[in-house]
């Protein structure tokens, strides 16, 4: 019989005592918060309580909210009841005001790490601070509550929520708050619906991984083989996420000599402490041989890939992910788009990443071989009205699905569309790659709801691709959805292009209706060869409309503007039409223009095969001139020459002037004109009456229209000369206006002249005459003057009243003079003295009358202004 000594055995149970964690959160419930955001506050709170009650069977917490006052909602006494605490939460109402942040934690010390508050003196103890902003109105000072001697042994978690904390003063005191090393402690979100993105990481990081404790794993937990690719055909690569406390590593494996290596960041990158590299593993293809990419979505909060050289065994580059909890990492896939066998673009998947929920974005590497290492060209995206989508939850090259020569993409976003149908959810997306890179946006989005039987759910949660599954020459794309696994086909993609030619090449006679021939064909271009049945079994369907740019059609199919038919793409595939070119007598100018349109029709009744379809990024549709002749001595461009003669009065006399003519003289002495236009622009005083051509048979017709006017400013005449063709001649016309008779801006006239054509490079001729206005008045002056007779030795005075009419009309606001002679002085004696003046107005006349004169010795002058 043996005695065992307990002495020399581990300890395998510990007290509850020992095993117990007290939790105290520390709620901002302050003013600037809003009650949504205090909702989802109280959400996090609830959530993170309910998961490590499930998880930590010794763990207990309190809950202490602070704003203008500081309250204990339940402490740790209380939370030994799940559902009452947890109700608690939920009931909580916002205290609102102030943020008193140091008070709240000198709050915990005294009244929840409290033996009579039900503190146990050996138990772990942890403050988690969840905070919008700095202090503000509070008497105490956080330096002095976190440094006193009570707060020794208590592990602080600080959460930022919000732009506040971009500012400096603010980040101090939430890495005040939080305990050293703030990579482990301190945690910033954009807004209050990122928290639940803190979850899983707090709970590792305070509860850590069930069933164990003391030092950092190693490879106990590594998982070797969460994800798995082959380097080449004697290595392979395994993901070890669990390895080294979670921080995760790649094995590389060499299946010949059976040996290892093992590739991670060093020890002293602290903040790769649960980053779970390995999540993801992939290997890239350089000049400099194979290097391998890893994923470490949880790396630092945010997520990185890692770069290394499988050679030298040493980390070569590193890329940052963006945003806490999106999961940067968590898939990668090296991209070969112009198909030479290097690496030349690299995807990157954060499904997690947030704005309104869990939208999801892929990150678009381009690798440069100079340089040697990835920089950031672009992001993808999925539908923008997919919140909850979780797009770039995988990600996978799919080989040349398009049939361009360039390689393909497929992304999935295994939740969109779950929020309104959970029955049947998922997408997936496809990119197509160019010599650029990959095109944008998507070209197919494949959606669940789409997909037959329907019922698919997650569908997109898994991709792969590259491979020809049925044998027709193409490469097919599998879809993993939960319980399901869909293949989907590549069609065979069609590329035409469309011509036509004319018999005759060019309308010569514009004059009476003619016939032109038109002979549309559709050619192959770059054609793919495929082993699928009946593909060259379609139909071309096409559409021509005619003179598509002008409203009056000069050409017409046999009475109709459009032509259709379909032609057999196995067959040559061309068509004859015939066009009636209809008499012009507008513009016989320019070219009539000619849109083709086509499509694909499939007869087959059978559709085991895909049906073809026309290339997305080649356009369907076609334009083709059809020119008329110009007679300019075979020169490539057409040049008239043309001058213009104006002549006019040089000025108007409202009241006098009934009419205002004005003769244009038009030369050209070059090339033919086509669609030569004057353009009269003139006051709104001036009322076009006529046009007076002349006489000669052989001056060019002119036809003019009153265009616009606007009221009181101006007024525009345009006049087409020789239309539609002005040849070598002169155009020699009178424009005609009448005189409204009011008065005009700046009492002048300004009249311009602009002529133009439709050849090309056409130089614009421009003339402005400005005419002098005046203005005529009429007006009657009419007294009665009686007879005096003065004696110059009476010395006697007596008051005469001399008495004065204007009558008239002042419609143009003219200022008028009176004079008035009168002798007051005659051989040295004086005769006669002004003693006042005085004027009435009547309304009718508009006459201002002035009480203002002026005195002269012999005779007396008497001027008077109205």
């Amino acid at each position: 019989m043996f005695h065992v000594n307990s002495s020399f055995l581990p300890s395998l149970f510990s007290s509850p005592t020992d095993l117990r964690t007290e939790i105290a959160i520390v709620l901002d419930g302050s003013g600037s918060i809003e009650p949504e955001d205090f909702q989802q506050a109280k959400d996090f709170v609830y959530n993170m309580m309910k998961t490590f009650y499930e998880k930590c069977s010794e763990c207990v917490f309190a809950l202490v909210q602070y704003g203008l006052i500081i309250q204990t909602e339940f402490d740790l006494r209380d939370s030994r009841d799940v559902h009452s605490a947890l109700g608690k939460v939920q009931a909580m109402r916002q205290v609102r005001n102030v943020t008193r942040t140091a008070s709240a934690i000198q709050h915990v010390l005294d009244s929840i790490f409290s033996p009579s508050h039900g503190s146990q003196k050996n138990a772990a103890k942890i403050m988690v601070v969840l905070t919008d902003g700095e202090m503000f109105l509070d008497t105490l000072k956080l330096e002095t509550v976190i440094h006193s001697d009570r707060m020794t042994g208590i592990e602080r978690y600080a959460i930022g929520v919000g732009a506040a904390f971009n500012k400096t003063s603010a980040l101090q005191e939430l890495r005040l708050i939080a305990s050293d090393p703030h990579e482990r402690h301190l945690f910033r979100v954009a807004n209050y619906s990122a928290l639940s993105v803190l979850l899983s990481t707090l709970q590792e990081k305070i509860i850590g991984l069930e069933g164990t404790a003391g030092d950092m794993l190693e490879f106990e937990l590594a998982q070797s083989g969460f994800s798995v690719r082959f380097l080449d055909e004697h290595h392979i690569l395994f993901g070890a996420v669990g390895s080294f406390d979670w921080a995760g590593g790649v094995l590389l494996y060499d299946t010949a000599s059976t040996a290892a290596v093992f590739l991670n960041e060093t020890e002293e990158a602290a903040s790769g402490r649960n980053g779970y590299l390995g999540y993801s593993v992939d290997a890239i293809r350089t000049r400099h041989g194979a290097w391998i990419v890893a994923g470490a979505p949880r790396h630092s909060m945010t997520g990185k890939v890692l770069v290394f050289d499988s050679e030298q065994g040493c980390l070569k580059q590193t890329l940052q992910g963006e945003q806490i909890g999106s999961y940067y990492g968590s898939e990668i896939c090296p991209l070969d788009i112009n198909q030479d066998g290097l690496t030349d673009h690299l995807l990157v998947g954060a499904p997690f990443f947030h704005i309104d929920g869990e939208e999801g974005k892929v990150y678009l590497y381009r690798w440069d071989q100079e340089t040697v290492c990835f920089s950031l060209k672009r992001h993808l995206h999925g539908h923008p009205a997919s919140v909850f989508a979780r797009f770039g939850f995988a990600v996978a090259a799919i080989g040349d699905v398009n049939q361009d020569g360039f390689g393909d993409v497929a992304i999935g976003a295994p939740l969109e569309g779950q929020e309104s149908n959970p029955s049947s959810c998922g997408s997936v997306y496809i990119f197509n790659g160019d010599p650029d890179g990959i095109r944008g946006p998507f070209s197919q989005r494949i959606m669940a709801a789409q997909m037959h039987p329907s019922g698919l759910v997650y569908f997109g949660r898994s991709l792969a691709g590259g491979s020809d599954f049925t044998g027709d020459g193409l490469p097919d794309v599998v879809v993993g959805s939960l319980g399901n696994v869909t293949l989907l086909r590549s069609r065979p993609v069609i590329r035409l292009e469309s011509t036509m030619e004319f018999s005759p090449a060019k309308i010569s006679n514009f004059q009476n209706s003619s016939i032109i021939k038109a002979k549309l064909c559709f050619h192959r271009m770059n054609p793919q060869e495929s082993s699928q049945p009946g593909l060259h079994r379609f139909f071309i369907r096409y559409v021509v409309d005619v003179d598509i740019k002008m409203e009056r059609k000069r050409a017409e199919f046999e009475d109709i503007i459009a032509a259709g038919g379909e032609v057999l793409y196995a067959r040559n595939p061309c068509a004859e039409l015939q066009l009636t070119i209809l008499p012009c007598n507008e513009d016989c100018f320019s070219s009539i223009l000619l849109r083709v349109s086509y499509q694909l029709r499939d007869p087959r009744a059978d559709l085991t095969h895909p049906v073809p379809v026309l290339d997305v990024y080649q356009e369907s549709e076609r334009c083709f001139q059809l020119p008329y002749a110009d007679d300019c001595e075979n020169k490539t461009v057409c040049v008239p020459r043309l001058k213009l003669t104006v002549q006019t009065e040089k000025e108007l006399v409202v009241g006098v002037t009934k009419e205002l003519s004005m003769r244009i003289h038009l030369e050209n002495t070059g090339d033919n004109s086509h669609r030569t236009t004057l353009l009269l622009e003139f006051p709104a005083n001036l009322h076009f009456n006529t046009v007076q051509e002349s006489l000669q048979v052989s001056s060019p017709r002119v036809e003019c229209s009153d265009s616009q006017r606007v009221p009181l400013v101006s007024s525009s005449l345009t006049c087409k000369i020789g239309h539609p063709v002005f040849k070598t001649s002169a155009a020699n016309f009178s424009v005609i206006w009448q005189l409204d008779g009011k008065k005009f801006p700046n009492n002048l006239a300004n009249i311009t002249l602009t002529i133009t054509a439709a050849n090309r490079n056409s130089p614009v001729l421009k003339e402005e005459r400005i005419l002098r206005v005046k203005y005529t008045l009429s007006y009657t002056l009419s007294s009665a003057l009686p007879v005096i007779y003065v004696s110059a030795r009476d010395g006697l005075s007596q008051d005469t009243h001399l008495t004065f009419h204007i009558n008239g009309k002042n419609r143009f606001g003219a200022q008028l003079q009176l004079q008035i002679w009168v002798p007051v002085f005659l051989d040295g004696y004086q005769l006669a003295g002004i003693k006042t003046v005085m004027g009435t107005q009547v309304p009718l006349f508009q006459l201002p009358f002035c009480n203002e004169f002026k005195r002269k010795k012999n005779p007396k002058q008497l001027q008077t202004q109205t």
